[in-house]
């Protein structure tokens, strides 16, 4: 291995690939292979890591690329149906292998990936090692670019047209680009099997070498051609850093979103319980106002309209409002120093107060009309009668009537 010299150039053009036994392999444009953790250390440093460093490349003589048709409309249902469509031609039972369906044209034909979850687990284990889980997989036949099958001349000819397949050598590889979603890496020698084998349909061959230059590195395509053929899917996909403190952390989220919500919600059903309360003490006091002030017709503000009225009666009303006034006040002292008497409603009926409290013994409000019958402060110019109305273990109901003496 050669030190990684820090220049641009250098930075920018890296291929990472795995070979046939599982090791990460990082070399430069020049082929030397680098130092793995030093050269991923560089990236870093550099803050470049995940745009050059995007893409790694695994050897296509352990990934099946092939063609199958599957019924179905739902994607949900042909992806489910997949790995069965195939079962018959494999030699190894569906559960030890991954899966990755690439595409799928309108008549049902789907190009699939396939390859043994063994080494989908290494070379997973080995990325995440070294801080690298955000890279795709995508086998090395793509690193070819696809051949351009539109025919330079038309012609009437009934022949099919020749399987153009793109071929770079690698070394003693030969990794061999046949289509959009297929291709395949072999030893050259090894070459005419696979050549006879694609002739036997109809088809005739014709292999256009490129130069090893067309070979793609591991930087991230602009228009995502290359990282949409990852085999990163399903349990295997790839984590940005965001992504991966969301997992860490997506439990407390959650716990912290239920604690909000359940706060949004007791917040909500105590401000329409004080609403609903709101309610009721605005129709009560508008009840209280209309048995005070019967020849009001339209209640506009009740407590201006009150004030105006205490303030400007003539005559009778005058004595009435007065005496209104006197008895409230009378009565406030009282109330207070016994506050386990809860009033429920007051009204004001020809010339006297009828008040309804609640209490848990009755002895609490005979303590009221026992205050008032002393004579002292304001509480002595009232005359307080108790009424018993419901009377319970829990709770006794009376009826005040307060009239001046």
């Amino acid at each position: 291995m050669v030190p990684l010299e820090v220049t641009a150039l250098a930075l920018n053009n890296l291929t990472a690939r795995f070979s046939v036994t599982g090791e990460l392999i990082i070399e430069d444009a020049k082929g030397q292979v680098q130092d793995t953790e030093a050269c991923v250390a560089q990236l870093t440093q550099h803050g470049n890591l995940k745009s050059v460093l995007g893409l790694v490349w695994l050897p296509s003589q352990l990934v099946v690329l092939t063609e199958v048709f599957v019924p179905g409309k739902r994607k949900s249902d042909w992806m489910a149906a997949l790995p069965y469509s195939l079962e018959e031609s494999l030699s190894e039972p569906v559960e030890n292998l991954h899966f990755v369906a690439l595409h799928r044209n309108k008549e049902g034909m789907v190009s699939v990936a396939i390859l043994a979850h063994q080494w989908m687990k290494q070379w997973v284990s080995t990325l995440q090692a070294l801080g690298l889980n955000h890279v795709q997989l995508v086998p090395e036949c793509f690193r070819v670019p696809v051949a351009d099958y539109a025919p330079l001349v038309e012609t009437d000819s009934t022949e099919p047209a020749p399987l153009i397949w793109n071929v770079i050598a690698d070394g003693d590889v030969l990794h061999i680009r046949t289509g959009p979603y297929s291709g395949f890496s072999v030893n050259a020698p090894c070459l005419n099997p696979f050549i006879q084998a694609a002739q036997q349909g109809g088809g005739k061959v014709s292999l256009n070498h490129l130069t090893d230059n067309h070979l793609l590195n591991s930087q991230l395509d602009a228009n995502q051609s290359i990282s949409s053929l990852t085999l990163r899917t399903d349990d295997y996909q790839a984590q940005s850093k965001q992504l991966k403190y969301w997992q860490d952390w997506r439990w407390p989220a959650v716990l912290v979103g239920l604690i909000l919500i359940l706060l949004l919600v007791a917040t909500w059903q105590k401000t329409q319980t004080l609403a609903e309360q709101t309610q009721q003490y605005q129709v009560q006091t508008e009840k209280l106002f209309k048995e005070m002030f019967p020849d009001v017709k339209r209640i506009v503000n009740i407590k201006m309209q009150t004030q105006t009225r205490l303030n400007n009666q003539q005559g009778g009303g005058q004595k009435q409002s007065t005496s209104l006034v006197a008895l409230l006040q009378a009565i406030e002292p009282l109330f207070k120093a016994e506050p386990n008497v809860t009033i429920q409603r007051i009204q004001w009926q020809d010339g006297h107060l009828v008040i309804v409290v609640t209490a848990a013994q009755t002895q609490q409000l005979q303590t009221i009309v026992n205050m008032s019958q002393q004579n002292r402060g304001a509480s002595s110019a009232v005359a307080i009668e108790l009424e018993l109305k419901n009377v319970t273990p829990e709770s006794v109901e009376g009826v005040f009537h307060v009239t001046a003496k």
